[in-house]
């Protein structure tokens, strides 16, 4: 990509010296233009490393763009300046150039404005701000976003209780307020279904709806589906974690695991805000370390019963994944580490199995899958490696267990090995686990060919097939304390449970429930606690229970076998 070095302000920089320079607001009346060239040629849009992301020389663009900047309003520079996404624009002719720091502030909470300008008017030594419309930017970024069909960018901000609505067509604003209207539900467990909300229009394709009050431990959600252009057509929803349902959760928003004590006490709480789906790192009765991968490939390797983390990536590739394949999880690099630290392994790209040397991070690739990997692991003393694949390689529910040595060569396959109810074409990461050196487990899990709704199956990494069963079943008073606390529950939606080890009288027992969280029955008391939104991850030897919780809405599967 193109890159200018020369003449460019850096723009983080350049927004800390304007909020030096003046303080406050402004008169956003005042007619005070934005200081432009004549015979203007080209228009030129770099970020803020100074590449250049956009370019224009089409003089019917440069018109318009040049019209928005002449009627825009005088702004504001707060203190502190709100942060958006910044750019700088280059506008050049007749042998003149001008430059003008860009605050693209349309996916923030912020209210009032979509778009900053920063300038220094001749003969003035303080900088000012003039706010320009979300049609503009669009028109600066990219002039085909008008020609596209009608779509609507859902943005939630937990902290300020927003959401943040980003057209690239004129909204119709009937269409908006009968939608949050006719959908807007209020879950609470202390309060009523009701809360007050403010729409506020920055322009005509940009608002911020904000909830205002919701009660403490409050969801408000509601849907976008009806909402529309102003030619009439509806818009295509994009929304976080692509839902059809849209939801803001009371409080500050945070996300990551907490250690519950049996009487329902958070004793610690450790933030992973990116985190997608959390592997056991071998077969432990409780306290298990774990590996918590996150969006940007990046994982890290986490023992609940220490509290340590590392940095679990294989850093070189951080940024230059190879993905010939790619989960749905958008994760496509899965780890294995062994016992034995010497070195550990990694299927990059869900393809390509490497074992690194920890020491001197040398990369040996030892296999190449011919279909996805949809999972791996390493037997505890590094020596055999567990591949579960594709059986029929239409990325179905069938996967094959494959079981190479540390040099890549091919021990055994186990046809159809493994099996987790999905339709073709969703490229899921299942568990496998070695419960030894010699034997692994693998998932059966919805499968209508088996007696049971959830369990394993046991394989002997060369002699094959051992047994097959399911998952333990919690006991009939416990069933019925938990549905007590939550109307309507199947027990098919109890997807995890773990006993407290050790526990002679069987009295706890952690659960996990689709849609509803994780659980603490205690059978004795004859209780039932909510321990945490997400996935039920282990059990430490104090007696507590770890677990993941978001007060944001976001999910995080443990893909493990019981």
């Amino acid at each position: 990509m193109k890159r200018i070095r020369y003449g460019i302000l850096l723009l983080l920089a350049a927004v800390t010296i304007l909020q030096g320079c003046s303080r406050g607001k402004m008169d956003e009346n005042a007619p005070v233009g934005i200081p432009l060239i004549k015979d203007v040629q080209s228009i030129a849009v770099l970020d803020r490393d100074g590449n250049i992301v956009a370019e224009h020389r089409e003089l019917d663009v440069i018109d318009q763009l040049l019209q928005g900047m002449k009627v825009a309003r005088l702004s504001y520079i707060g203190d502190p300046e709100e942060s958006g996404d910044l750019y700088e624009i280059m506008i050049t002719g007749n042998g003149e150039s001008r430059t003008f720091s860009i605050n693209d502030l349309r996916g923030t909470d912020t209210l009032g404005v979509s778009v900053k300008l920063y300038a220094t008017l001749p003969n003035e030594q303080s900088a000012r701000a003039w706010s320009l419309k979300t049609a503009w930017m669009q028109l600066l970024l990219d002039p085909a976003v008008n020609e596209d069909e009608p779509e609507l960018f859902v943005t939630l901000n937990e902290t300020s209780d927003s959401v943040i609505l980003v057209a690239n067509r004129d909204i119709d604003q009937q269409s908006l307020e009968g939608a949050i209207q006719s959908t807007l539900n209020i879950r609470s467990k202390t309060t009523g279904g009701t809360t007050n909300y403010t729409l506020n229009w920055t322009d005509s394709r940009r608002v911020v709806i904000r909830f205002l009050e919701l009660p403490q431990g409050a969801t408000a959600e509601l849907m976008l589906e009806g909402v529309a252009a102003e030619d009439g057509e509806r818009f295509h929803i994009h929304a976080p974690h692509d839902g059809k349902v849209i939801a803001i959760h009371q409080g500050p928003a945070w996300s990551g695991l907490r250690w519950v004590d049996t009487s329902g006490r958070t004793v610690h709480e450790h933030g992973f805000d990116s985190a997608v789906f959390i592997e056991p790192l071998r077969y432990e009765e409780y306290a298990q370390e774990i590996i918590i991968y996150n969006r940007d490939n990046t994982a890290y390797l986490f023992h609940p019963e220490k509290g340590e983390i590392a940095d679990g990536t294989f850093r070189e590739w951080a940024d230059n994944v190879e993905a010939k394949y790619g989960s749905d999880y958008g994760v496509n690099v899965l780890y294995s580490y062994p016992a034995d630290t010497a070195g550990f392994f990694v299927a990059r790209g869900l393809k390509t199995i490497y074992r690194i040397h920890s020491a001197d991070g040398k990369q040996l690739p030892i296999y190449e899958a011919d279909r996805p990997v949809y999972g791996m692991a390493s037997s505890p003393d590094g020596k055999h490696i567990g591949i579960l694949v594709d059986s029929e390689s239409n990325l179905g529910p069938y996967a094959d267990l494959l079981v190479i040595d540390a040099q890549g060569k091919k021990i055994s396959e186990f046809k159809k090995a493994a099996y987790i109810g999905h339709s073709e074409g969703w490229h899921l990461i299942y568990p496998v686990m070695w419960t030894d050196n010699e034997t692994i487990a693998v998932p059966l899990i919805g499968s209508s060919g088996e007696s049971f709704l959830r369990g394993k199956a046991l394989f002997d990494y060369k002699a094959g097939f051992l047994s097959k069963g399911e998952n333990p079943a919690l006991p009939e008073d416990a069933v019925s304390l938990l549905q007590s606390e939550i109307d309507g529950l199947d027990e098919t939606e109890i997807t995890r449970l773990l006993p407290k080890p050790h526990d002679e009288l069987a009295r706890y027992y952690a659960v996990f429930v689709v849609g509803s969280g994780s659980y603490l029955i205690d059978r004795e008391e004859k209780k039932v606690t909510l321990l945490g939104s997400g996935a039920l991850v282990t059990w430490t030897s104090a007696g507590q229970i770890v677990v993941w919780h978001s007060t944001e809405g976001k999910s995080v599967d443990f893909v493990g076998i019981e």
